[in-house]
């Protein structure tokens, strides 16, 4: 396990932890590196999380869908992030979304119920994982209630533009981590309809861009 010391230092469910009470967390939390191929399915509608999971390396997509399938918006999770948190924390919830590896992806599960057993309480290095739990929880709430601002924009122009707004330096100009379809996905709409808007609001002067950069003028 320790050569994924490094990545799992940059995920905030380990800040400032050291090595030595890394390998004591992992061991007590039942840490288990698992292997997905592109496009395998990680978890499934319905399906029960029992684990947390820290992303190692590759690329993970959480889907929502209506009941016909379609997909209506996404969310990344890349290396040192965490997915799957709450469920984890809940044992015995079924999952609403389907969680799928985009490309080739490895995964650390961990079992956080156990944070919660009676003598965890007392032992100082769960006492500090479960503070980082606590402040990811709530990182992870606010960028879902970030993502229904977006999502409440009414028009395509109005998600791009809270979109860059949002998470864009100096509410500006944003270098997007996703590419076309993933942003449209995540924006709710069909890849075709986002770069026709883009197009317009770069005729029109509202906007610049340049491959998965996005400029307001």
């Amino acid at each position: 396990m320790e050569e994924y010391y490094d990545i799992l230092k940059q995920s905030p469910l380990f800040s400032d932890i050291n090595d030595i009470v890394i390998k004591h967390i992992l061991n007590c939390l039942d840490a288990r590196v698992v292997t997905y191929g592109k496009g395998e399915l990680i978890y499934g509608v319905g399906d029960i999380i029992h684990y947390a999971a820290i992303v190692l390396e590759g690329k993970v997509e959480i889907q929502n869908t209506d009941n016909e399938g379609n997909i209506l918006n996404v969310q990344l999770i890349m290396p040192s992030d965490a997915f799957g948190t709450s469920y984890a924390c809940l044992n015995g919830q079924n999952s609403i979304m389907n969680i799928i590896a985009k490309k080739k992806t490895r995964i650390m599960q961990l079992k956080l119920t156990k944070l919660f057993r009676t003598e965890a309480m007392g032992c100082k290095y769960a006492s500090h994982m479960t503070v980082n739990l606590l402040k990811q929880t709530a990182a992870m709430n606010l960028a879902q209630n970030v993502h229904i601002n977006i999502m409440s924009q009414k028009s395509i122009r109005g998600k791009i533009l809270m979109y860059i707004a949002t998470y864009g330096e100096n509410e500006t100009k944003v270098q997007s981590p996703m590419n076309r379809q993933e942003l449209a996905d995540y924006l709710g709409t069909e890849r075709s309809a986002l770069s026709r808007e883009l197009s317009k609001m770069k005729k029109e002067g509202i906007i610049d861009y340049k491959k998965n950069e996005l400029i307001i003028l």
